[in-house]
């Protein structure tokens, strides 16, 4: 505080203060993405001597060398070497090495499996830098926008830390939270989100933008195989069309439990993840139907006094075995018919 003639009169060590935002003494930290305080400063009378204004100059300051007090990242350090930025790789793989075409970092087995999204970083710089990380997610498609606060650890694949490259900098490499000794995953949940996105990253690091893609058909083929071996208990049922309708539910892929609206919603196609008929002319539902992976089916139920269990089927063996069953009970076989939801399709061509 500063009386009439800016003569300082009283200095308050403000962050010791109780912020009346939060209700106790927090610090008054900052934070990238912008953060309120309130002080109350109580001021003797005794302090005013002089008649006139008096005025408060406030002090701000952080402790961070590498970025501005408006958290942009500085040019140079101290000896003018120049920073280098934050780089991210966003991966898909659990093993870090591809961006495009993979379905996510998987964990769990049959209703309780998940994919998600690792976000590696790679950084040059001087001393230990801060580890948490703003991100923001954006569907390409329609524009949606998820924001993601990250913690960063360091990369169960670089475990001798960070790497000297000389003049003072240290090459730093870390994963997303939670992703330590190949165990564990990021925050971000991709098992029903769907599209091309891309992440942002938020200041202070260099705005850089990673594009990838969620490849649902490689999901629904993770998801069917987690239930191959599965037998259903004495006392549960489960048809094949009921079984098709659970996976595809499982990623966001809304089916019905029942054949005929499962049928009537398919277009043609012959990709991986696609829905296999075995239809009869005579007969307008479908007889089966189950999950295309490459050259076999996984289904379950497959005809009257099999096993109860979910199994993987060549698609010869059972284009054959349905054919001669139909032709026994009397209707005219037809070939299998390889269709896929319209919502699929559509996430194809995105």
């Amino acid at each position: 505080m500063y009386d009439p003639d800016l003569v300082k009169v009283q200095g308050w060590g403000v962050p010791m203060l109780v912020c009346v935002v939060h209700g106790w003494n927090d610090g008054l930290g900052a934070n990238p993405n912008g953060e309120v305080h309130g002080v109350i400063i109580s001021v003797p009378v005794s302090l005013m001597e002089k008649a006139g204004t008096y005025r408060f100059v406030l002090h701000f300051y952080d402790d961070y060398a590498d970025s501005y007090r408006n958290h942009q990242v500085k040019a140079a350090s101290e000896v003018n070497a120049l920073a280098e930025p934050l780089r991210f790789e966003v991966s898909t793989d659990p093993s870090g090495d591809s961006q495009e075409g993979h379905p996510g970092h998987q964990i769990g087995k049959k209703e309780k499996t998940k994919f998600y999204v690792v976000i590696k970083a790679t950084l040059n710089w001087r001393g230990e830098p801060g580890k948490t990380i703003a991100f923001m997610l954006k569907r390409t498609k329609t524009g949606e926008v998820k924001r993601k606060t990250g913690y960063l650890v360091t990369d169960p694949n670089d475990p001798d830390g960070p790497k000297d490259i000389g003049s003072g900098l240290k090459r730093w490499t870390f994963r997303t939270h939670k992703v330590v000794n190949d165990e564990g995953v990021t925050d971000w949940v991709i098992t029903r989100e769907k599209g091309r996105w891309e992440i942002k990253v938020a200041p202070p690091h260099e705005s850089n933008t990673v594009k990838f893609k969620i490849n649902k058909r490689k999901q629904i083929v993770i998801t069917a195989n987690s239930w191959v071996g599965y037998i259903l208990p004495e006392n549960e049922t489960m048809l094949c069309h009921e079984f098709t309708a659970k996976v595809y539910n499982h990623v966001d892929i809304r089916l019905t439990g029942t054949v005929q609206p499962q049928y009537d919603a398919t277009v043609p196609d012959e990709g991986e993840g696609c829905l296999i008929f075995y239809t009869v002319r005579n007969f307008p539902d479908a007889a089966h139907v189950g999950i295309q992976d490459g050259e076999y089916i996984i289904d379950i139920n497959c005809w009257e006094g099999h096993s109860r269990d979910v199994r993987r089927h060549s698609q010869g063996y059972l284009a054959r075995l349905y054919k001669a069953t139909q032709q026994e009970q009397g209707y005219t076989p037809q070939d299998p018919q390889k269709k896929a939801p319209q919502e699929l399709k559509n996430l194809d061509g995105e």
